[in-house]
């Protein structure tokens, strides 16, 4: 819900210097705005009857007042409107002060997904700093804003930390001592140890047995002493390579192994590093995983159909994950010195003087001032004078450039040096440092007279998976896909990684889009989704083999395509048992339209009287007689509602399921709560503003197509905001309109898309 009419600050008007546009604004206030926002009560607390001369209100006033007027929202209905001409005049005015009040881009800071992706590609090595570094604060929807990056006493700890951590790491004082490790069933433990035909996990023969996919239920964990269940530990940080003898009985698709960190005794604290899909009929894997000191490595059997059945008294029925061996071995070193020791000392002895300009060119790309490299150099000659040698002077220097400002912050000049734009270009579609190719092209000039050879060869390249993986995922909030269940009492054939597979769509359909050059319409509507076996099956669709993500072409009759036909955009919007038109139909406005709708700090919301209504339309109803609620209501209910024939893991239904857990009755069962359902039918039909009727799905996607150009431009906006590093606001306008207009040449092109928003000049600028 936002504020009904003007925001609750005082409009002052435009600078000296214009005057005619001073008069026309007051003209324009005095015949239309007066008597809503005039001396006597004004709505808002806003009065629009001053002198037009100086300009004190925020960016966010401006912008609301031109979005009200030109969406013709003000003046109300039924007052007198100006006419079309006169509304595009004025928010061009608007517009214009809008656009020279945006302030410069500020400072931003490297992201925790950013400083682990440029010290993988700088060092080679990769580094899980998931629990070092804190979550970046989020700001209209991405971690990326320099308004929003803050730098706490806290964080600069953390980087400090983390800093230190990489260089031990990265430059220890002797070879590691490569060991391998032999495990068999007789070192295997899980969650419980039951007879061979029980559930759960078990031993059989020489095989160990999991059957479920909950970690705190079934798991297998390994013990070096055959006798006792203590944990195997990793001794040191580096890479090792798995090597797992394991298969599936009583299955014919492929399944999925996950491996985790943690106490399998206890494993609450379970995280899942690394999924492995294993082929139908195939016996095992190799993999090669980062792991540190005290890491404890464990398996889960992902892809089950049932949960833990560790306390089951019935034999399991259906597939189960069988291992007979793991062999371990590492941290290997084939090469020593390793690459990453031979890229920061590339030679004996280097001066610190020496040392340090290398390390801040590798890095960085750009040399320090002259203070700056002083006091970089005073570390390393203390180092020096207390004895220190060659490779713990590098790794004090590596801490302090690691935990700096010049690496931690994006460096850029209100125009962008050739390097600049090579930077921001990689921070964009790699997530990390520009590589040797991009920083030859940037200082030949190549880059900025010819930016497509660039980014084509960057979005071919592997590392534009992470731009894919970590947009999508802030755009569409993937990862709160699988916040809850599904409660199998509820949904019992809705396995783990079915959702699973509903939470990689979005990315997939992203990818699909970016790497074949297809239209961004395809977000709104298609005639294909992108499945594998486990969600072709869900839908119903021809069979997929495998777990990989395949376009599958969709029957005339299917209401799927489209993101907003997704299981996991449905679930995601969704709670534990019911559905929540209210979060389906804001998540459209906010992620298809880009449009600002939460309810501002200062305005006091009424909540309505909902006695005497029995259904949720009824009471979400009631928000719209509230002039606090109905302006943003009376748009996002119609969007919620037309998808009510949707459930909470996105099948179709046909009417409402009300689920109510109540107690149970027998005293065997005094833990848990019985599930009882109650039915009731759907009525969705609303009209959005302007009158248009949507009442199911297909409606609702030709509502949108509708409003194809105004969706559009919220995907390029959020795309714009991604790659600079700002929210865009109505002073990108002109920018966004250029972009719309360059790709409606080429079908609406996703990957054209791309290219338009680097060939701006705007991507050129702080």
């Amino acid at each position: 819900m936002m504020r009904l009419c003007w925001p609750l600050l005082l409009l002052s008007f435009l600078p000296p210097g214009n005057l005619r546009a001073d008069s026309e604004l007051q003209k324009f206030f005095r015949q239309n705005c007066i008597k809503c926002h005039g001396p006597e009560d004004p709505q808002g607390d806003v009065r629009l009857d001053g002198s037009v001369d100086i300009l004190t209100a925020s960016t966010e006033l401006l912008e609301t007042i031109t979005s009200l007027i030109e969406a013709g929202e003000m003046p109300p209905e039924g007052s007198p409107q100006p006419s079309p001409e006169t509304v595009t005049k004025i928010t061009h005015l608007l517009q214009q002060q809008i656009l020279a009040q945006r302030p410069a881009n500020p400072l931003r800071r490297l992201t925790r997904v950013e400083y682990t992706n440029a010290l993988h590609d700088l060092f080679g090595i990769e580094f899980d700093l998931f629990n070092l570094l804190p979550p970046d604060h989020v700001e209209h929807g991405f971690d990326r804003f320099g308004d929003a990056q803050l730098m706490s006493p806290h964080q600069l700890m953390a980087y400090l930390t983390t800093a230190r951590f990489v260089s031990e790491r990265l430059l220890p004082d002797a070879r590691p001592n490569t060991q391998t490790w032999e495990f068999d069933v007789r070192h295997f433990h899980g969650s419980r140890n039951f007879a061979t035909g029980g559930g759960g996990d078990y031993r059989d023969g020489d095989e160990y047995v999991l059957t479920g996919f909950r970690p705190y239920r079934s798991n297998l964990h390994l013990s070096i002493d055959p006798e006792r269940h203590d944990q195997f530990v990793i001794p040191a940080f580096g890479v090792y390579r798995l090597e797992v003898k394991a298969r599936a009985t009583s299955s014919r698709e492929d399944e999925v192994i996950g491996i985790n960190l943690g106490d399998g005794r206890h494993p609450t604290s379970f995280r899942s590093i690394r999924r492995i899909p294993m082929p139908h009929g195939a016996d095992g894997f190799t993999t090669q995983l980062t792991l540190r000191a005290g890491d404890q490595p464990g398996f889960t059997f992902d892809s089950a159909r049932v949960p833990g059945r560790s306390l089951a008294k019935k034999p399991h029925k259906g597939p189960d994950l069988r291992f007979s061996s793991v062999r371990l071995t590492g941290p290997l070193a084939e090469e020593w010195p390793a690459p990453a020791m031979r890229a920061i000392l590339p030679q004996p002895n280097m001066p610190p003087g020496e040392l340090v300009d290398h390390l801040a060119m590798l890095l960085t790309q750009r040399p320090l001032s002259v203070e700056d490299r002083a006091r970089f150099v005073k570390i390393g000659r203390q180092q020096q004078t207390r004895g220190a040698s060659q490779v713990a002077v590098a790794r004090s220097l590596l801490t302090a450039l690691l935990s700096s400002p010049h690496f931690l912050f994006k460096a850029e000049s209100p125009e962008l040096t050739d390097v600049e734009r090579a930077y921001r270009l990689s921070w964009f579609l790699w997530n990390s440092v520009p590589d040797a190719a991009l920083l030859t092209a940037a200082e030949s000039g190549e880059l900025r007279q010819n930016p497509m050879a660039q980014v084509e060869r960057m979005l071919s390249d592997a590392k534009a998976g992470r731009f894919v993986d970590d947009f999508t995922r802030q755009w569409l909030q993937l990862e709160k896909v699988d916040n809850f269940g599904p409660d199998v009492r509820v949904f019992k054939d809705v396995r783990r990684m079915t959702v699973d597979s509903m939470k990689r769509e979005a990315r997939e359909l992203f990818r699909h889009l970016l790497e074949n050059g297809l239209s961004m319409e395809h977000f709104i509507d298609s005639n294909f989704v992108m499945a594998n076996d486990r969600l072709a099956r869900f839908y119903g669709l021809p069979s997929v083999a495998g777990d990989g993500f395949v376009p599958v072409t969709l029957p005339e009759t299917s209401e799927r395509g489209g993101l907003v036909a997704q299981a996991g955009f449905l679930k995601l919007t969704s709670t534990d048992f019911a559905t929540s038109p209210i979060h389906r139909g804001s998540w459209i406005l906010r992620n298809l339209y880009n449009e600002k709708i939460d309810p501002p700090a200062d305005v006091l919301i009424k909540e309505p009287d909902i006695r005497g209504t029995t259904t949720v339309r009824e009471a979400i109803l009631k928000h719209q007689e509230l002039k606090s609620c109905a302006r943003c209501h009376s748009k996002i209910d119609p969007l919620g509602f037309a998808l009510e024939y949707y459930d909470p893991v996105g099948r179709k239904r046909d009417q409402y399921r009300h689920v109510e857990e109540v107690p149970a009755d027998d005293e065997a069962t005094t833990f848990t709560k019985k599930i009882k359902f109650t039915r009731a039918p759907i009525h969705a039909a609303m009209k959005l503003p302007g009158g248009r009727q949507v009442y199911d799905m297909l409606s609702l996607k030709a509502a949108l197509m509708e409003d194809k150009e105004r969706i559009l431009k919220g995907i390029i906006g959020k795309l714009v905001s991604y790659a600079h590093g700002r929210e865009v606001t109505r002073a990108d306008r002109g920018h966004v309109d250029a972009i719309f207009e360059s790709v409606a040449k080429e079908n609406f092109s996703l990957r054209a898309a791309i290219h338009a928003i680097v060939a701006h000049p705007a991507f050129g600028r702080k």
